[in-house]
């Protein structure tokens, strides 16, 4: 009898711990505003995550990018490159996302709701990388350029697209701007630049597309001519060229003149007083005069730094460079500390919680390529959960019908013990923080099948051993007992199976691993140890009996 009460105890609190893992929480869930902004706000929710088949969203394959230089450690650089993209996602706001290795060259990404996959598709591609560089005073570039015209004409070189369409005259035109609406430059010095030509300029090929702007180390080229720069800034003997110590960046900001665009290319002292690396927190927010800015923090030595360096730089201009480039250039009134902020450029709230986002989760170690993206419609989704769930209780259905016809009353038994087993299947998942998927269920459906077959082989060696004139007691403890080597084996067998598909599959496969392991767990857990415990309650409420309905 102590047994048995022991046995009791032992289910109902593996009953209590099933009904604690499946109790809904917390659970963060992306909304979209009639503005477009995303936010993100609290449900309790079943902690059952669904995947990428049953709820709809994006699938992402990412692999590190070697067009920008081969990578040493591609295997060290994905791992690390892991961590960041996964902080992102989690900063995204996306509730059950599955961010994994697979092999040891691609991440895998699946973000189940997502219905913007452009900027989720921004928000994983995009490095991150933090600078805070002087802009340069010494009119470096104007000295070379007889240079690099020289270099243009002797080499023969012409964009991507063939030569460029050259202005009459390298005129400055820093008088003729006006802030345009799409691309509005804030916080910088509104000084005019007086030369007419910059000093140098010889009028070839390359001083001709490039005009004096508005600040110390400014330039401007008209858009159509953007192309051209670019492709002349790539020759290597171009790169040899330019003045030492210094690099060019172009802005993000879009300038209008005289009905025409123009891009700014920065001049910017190679070393940087500061980069992002001790960046601990960045906020998006919207201020009267900047607009749309992204305010961020530093941590304690990297504010110490800031302060120094910005302390030794009063007046100058200070070019806030990410991922190359150029997103604001201030003048530097006073030592700047722990604390700063980064204009948008007229750009929206979105783009400032994006770009809040990518700097809170840190930079790429390497950067990354997108090598395969679907996305599943949501209504595809629920399409396979009806389907998934119409399977599931045909098949449960048709397995209670046949054990209780053929088992009678052990068949109930075992009905008994299989309600218990998907309580514990479901709450396995949910614990181990599985994602729930299409082959995932058919795996517990697979798994109904096998948690049945233990009985099966129990119930017919019960069968043989009261032929044999057994005792009732006798008969079952024997059934048990004697059929424990078979269940053990064809389930330990399948669990083998099983886990190499967990290690070697991905994305659904696993999926499918990871239900089956789970259900058939629980399956040796129920029909072992409950539909037992069921007889023991049986026996002992029924001393007197001398058969067994079976």
């Amino acid at each position: 009898m102590g047994n048995l009460k022991y046995r009791i105890v032992v289910i109902v609190a593996l009953v209590a711990a099933s009904l604690w893992a499946l109790f809904p929480r917390d659970t963060k869930v992306r909304v979209r505003d009639s503005n477009g902004v995303y936010t993100v706000k609290t449900e309790k929710r079943v902690p059952l995550k669904k995947g990428l088949d049953l709820q709809g969203g994006m699938y992402v394959s990412l692999e590190v990018d070697e067009s920008r230089g081969t990578v040493a450690n591609k295997s060290e650089a994905l791992d690390r490159a892991l961590k960041v993209v996964r902080t992102r996602i989690d900063e995204f706001g996306v509730s059950e996302p599955v961010v994994q290795k697979a092999g040891s060259d691609r991440i895998i990404v699946e973000l189940p709701g997502v219905d913007d996959p452009d900027r989720a598709e921004r928000i994983l591609q995009k490095s991150a990388f933090l600078q805070f560089q002087i802009t340069d005073k010494t009119q470096a570039l104007d000295k070379v350029l007889p240079r690099l015209d020289a270099i243009v004409k002797d080499k023969g070189l012409a964009a991507a697209s063939g030569q460029p369409k050259l202005p009459e005259a390298n005129a400055s035109i820093a008088n003729l701007f006006t802030k345009a609406d799409s691309g509005k430059k804030t916080g910088k010095d509104s000084t005019k630049a007086d030369s007419a030509v910059l000093p140098g300029a010889s009028g070839g090929a390359f001083s001709r597309l490039v005009s004096a702007g508005r600040l110390p180390g400014e330039y401007f080229v008209a858009t159509e001519d953007a192309d051209a720069v670019t492709n002349f800034l790539k020759s290597p003997d171009i790169q040899a060229a330019l003045p030492p110590a210094k690099v060019l960046r172009w802005g993000t900001d879009s300038i209008v003149a005289a009905q025409r665009y123009y891009k700014v290319l920065y001049v910017l002292d190679e070393r940087p007083i500061i980069t992002g690396e001790g960046l601990i927190d960045a906020k998006p927010n919207t201020v009267p005069i900047e607009g749309t800015i992204v305010e961020f923090t530093l941590n304690n030595e990297a504010g110490r730094r800031f302060k120094n360096e910005t302390g030794k730089h009063i007046k100058d201009y200070m070019a806030i460079v990410l991922d190359d480039k150029v997103m604001t250039a201030p003048v530097i009134q006073g030592a700047i500390g722990t604390r700063g902020q980064i204009t948008m450029g007229g750009q929206n709230l979105q783009a400032a919680q994006d770009l809040a986002l990518v700097l809170r989760a840190g930079a790429l170690p390497v950067p990354l390529r997108i090598a395969d993206m679907r996305t599943i419609g949501a209504s595809l989704g629920q399409d396979s959960i009806r389907k998934g769930i119409l399977a599931g209780s045909i098949a449960i259905g048709l397995v209670v019908l046949i054990m209780i016809v053929y088992y009678r009353l052990s068949g109930m038994l075992a009905v008994g013990g299989l309600a218990l087993y998907v309580l514990y299947t479901l709450a396995a998942l949910a614990g181990f923080d599985a994602v729930l998927t299409l082959p995932g269920l058919a795996g517990f459906v697979l798994s109904i099948g096998i948690a049945v077959d233990a009985n099966v082989l129990i119930f017919e060696r019960i069968r043989e051993e009261l032929d044999r004139g057994k005792t009732l007691r006798t008969a079952i403890d024997e059934g048990f007992t004697h059929a424990m080597s078979a269940i053990i084996d064809s389930n330990v067998s399948t669990i083998l199976t099983a886990a190499v598909l967990y290690q070697y599959g991905t994305g659904p496969v696993k999926g499918f691993a990871v239900t089956l392991i789970a259900g058939i767990v629980a399956s040796m857990i129920t029909s072992i140890f409950v539909v037992r415990t069921f007889y023991l309650v049986w026996l002992s409420r029924s001393r007197g009996a001398q058969t067994l309905s079976i």
